[in-house]
């Protein structure tokens, strides 16, 4: 994968990331400082922090990419990671992947960074062959599906992100240390990476099948999601929703896993959101209405959680998209 190139889609002719070092960007378009380093051999690591002020592409062209098995731990804002043969994923501070290319999207892939977000992110690209050594030929059930052969659509492989995979992910940076020292570091912290995402995502199929939820529990849940969002000003607790759907406040938080992707406070959370950042682009109420009509009782909790999701903060978010 040596031949490896990454270029900007809008200035093809005037930047390329160069291995091996930091690139650093500041323009009218974004403000980034990317790593694209080989450790070793079979093992290459990707470090992004970047702050887009125009809609921004990075492409990345290989004519190997098919080879390699990617691994992804967003840190904090968001992407859209293309693969070009109809596959897309968005990278999140909620959401780790793993992935691999298909022969037919084996050209490229593409990162989109929309204006006003930011990324601070992680990752790496390990040869298949060398995975298959790694585990000594006896590769995790769940990681089956990514090392094994080739096919036609790039498949993905996605987990909830813990503070375990975070603070692995930071530990790619390496800050402080040079030379030998950051690469055997940054080397150790891929591997453990490798693992904590498999065995998360082993974890997580198997608790899905386990839940498999009744069509009488799959109806008190639709039910639950209509009355958690009626009023998200006040909302019913869990406890409120399980006694008035009729089943436990464990299933029906397992339950809005299953259908939704979250649980019933991560569900309502992202709502509040979403009907924040419409009200922060129509420009007509303030900062502290927008927080109290979508149920934050403090200003401050409503812009932790809205930089969180977002990439910015509520003023900067609405100055770039109002």
């Amino acid at each position: 994968m040596a031949n490896v190139e990454w270029l900007l889609r809008e200035a093809m002719d005037d930047w390329t990331l160069r291995t091996g070092q930091r690139n650093v960007v500041d323009d009218e378009r974004w403000r980034s400082a990317i790593e694209r380093l080989q450790i070793g051999p079979g093992l290459r690591v990707f470090l992004f922090e970047a702050a887009a002020r125009q809609d921004v592409t990075l492409e990345m062209h290989s004519e190997q990419i098919h080879r390699w098995m990617g691994g992804q731990v967003t840190i904090s804002g968001r992407a859209e990671l293309d693969f070009l043969d109809g596959v897309r994923t968005q990278p999140s501070a909620d959401q780790a992947l793993m992935f691999r290319p298909s022969r037919r999207g084996a050209q490229e892939a593409a990162y989109d960074f929309k204006a006003g977000t930011t990324f601070h992110s992680a990752g790496y690209s390990l040869e298949v062959p060398r995975i298959v050594r790694l585990f000594d030929g006896n590769v995790p059930k769940v990681l089956e599906e990514l090392v094994t052969g080739d096919f036609e659509r790039s498949r993905i492989l996605a987990m909830r992100t813990d503070s375990e995979m975070r603070h692995l992910a930071g530990g790619l940076f390496a800050r402080g240390l040079n030379g030998p020292l950051r690469i055997l570091k940054m080397e150790g912290a891929v591997l453990q990476l490798l693992a904590v995402q498999a065995d998360a995502a082993g974890k997580q199929r198997r608790s899905r099948r386990r839940r498999a939820l009744a069509a009488r529990e799959r109806d008190a849940v639709y039910e639950a999601h209509r009355m958690l969002l009626a009023d998200m000003r006040q909302p019913p607790t869990l406890d409120e929703l399980a006694l008035a759907v009729g089943v436990s406040e464990k299933r029906l938080n397992a339950g809005f896993r299953l259908l939704f992707g979250a649980t019933a406070f991560e569900l309502l959370r992202n709502e509040r959101l979403a009907h924040a950042e419409i009200a922060l682009k129509s420009g007509r109420a303030s900062l502290k209405e927008i927080a109290f009509r979508v149920g934050y009782n403090h200003a401050n909790n409503f812009i932790n959680a809205f930089t969180r999701r977002y990439g910015a903060p509520p003023r900067q978010y609405a100055e770039r998209h109002g």
